[in-house]
């Protein structure tokens, strides 16, 4: 009872005088127990709560430095990854041009130079034609010349006239001219024709003979052998574009005359002119250039064969002038 009189005194006196310092002293160990064990959870509750907090804090922290660093990977990686796409895109792009440019090159190189369109029709058979008809033609001249010196009745021979009226005489059926456009006749007949359309050789002088008699009739066997080498010229030369070289070795080539019918076959409407007219249209510019070029090639040599045929038929004539006109030895 007297404790709670003091208290009763303690509340009084407090409320009695409100303006000064109020101090209050709990006398109750229950209550001081309470008060301390409370105190002491608040402060550890308090001390826990400031550690976890401060641990979340740094959590949170770590965890904001690691979504940083995670950010900037993934910016640098996006960044990596379009400059990359970027640059294989761009590569990609120049190798794809770049093939599509080799092989377009590739293609019109192909069509300009290649040997279905580029190289002319038929390149091997027309390059076989043409070289044959080419040394078949520049043969004449060499053929010309040999067969002339083979006449019995050629400038230098001394064919007695006995033997050459004998020969001449063995088959009367070796006159006709036209076995010199038949390229299956004997190159034996040609020659017997021209040295039938020739006579007979020119006697020369004999050992028996006197110097002046001996050098007239020398000079008389020269004047004829002379006039008449013109013609023999010209006749071994239209001899010769009947005569087949298949006697040289390494050479397949027909008569020059043979070569020219095949030419005209080809090239001027002849029985391979269709295949060739419809196989230009399938050359390219530079395949229809190399067919020009060679059917200017053999027009040159062509030109040069009528080039030689007019200076025999030149010399023919101009010996037939010399002749009227210089009378008897």
């Amino acid at each position: 009872m007297r404790a709670r009189s003091a208290g009763v005194r303690r509340i009084a006196a407090s409320l009695a005088a409100p303006a000064a310092a109020q101090t209050c002293f709990v006398a109750d160990p229950i209550w001081i127990a309470g008060h301390n064990s409370a105190t002491a959870t608040l402060t550890t509750r308090v001390a826990t709560m400031g550690t976890n907090i401060a641990t979340q804090r740094s959590l949170t922290l770590e965890l904001l430095l690691s979504a940083m660093k995670v950010q900037t990977a993934q910016t640098s990686t996006n960044g990596e990854r379009e400059v990359n796409l970027a640059s294989n895109t761009q590569q990609a792009v120049a190798s794809t041009l770049s093939q599509v440019s080799q092989r377009r090159a590739l293609v019109d190189a192909r069509e300009q130079y290649g040997i279905d369109t580029g190289q002319g029709v038929n390149a091997c058979g027309s390059i076989d034609l043409m070289t044959s008809t080419s040394r078949s033609m520049g043969n004449v001249a060499k053929s010309g010349r040999e067969t002339y010196r083979s006449l019995d009745v050629a400038p230098g021979k001394n064919t007695p006239v006995q033997e050459a009226a004998r020969n001449r005489l063995q088959d009367p059926t070796k006159t006709d001219a036209s076995v010199f456009f038949d390229p299956s006749a004997s190159d034996d007949d040609r020659k017997a024709v021209i040295e039938a359309m020739a006579g007979l050789p020119m006697p020369k002088p004999t050992a028996n003979m006197t110097g002046a008699e001996a050098d007239v009739m020398m000079l008389r066997a020269r004047k004829v052998e002379a006039l008449r080498s013109p013609a023999l010229v010209s006749l071994s030369a239209v001899r010769a574009m009947s005569s087949s070289d298949d006697h040289q070795t390494g050479t397949t080539a027909g008569s020059p005359l043979a070569q020219l019918d095949a030419l005209i076959g080809q090239y001027g409407g002849g029985p391979q002119y269709e295949a060739w007219s419809a196989g230009l249209a399938g050359q390219s510019e530079h395949g229809l250039l190399i067919e020009l070029t060679r059917m200017r090639s053999m027009s040159l040599s062509l030109r040069q064969q009528l080039i030689e045929q007019q200076a025999r038929t030149s010399a023919v004539f101009g010996t037939i002038l010399a002749t009227q006109a210089g009378g008897n030895l």
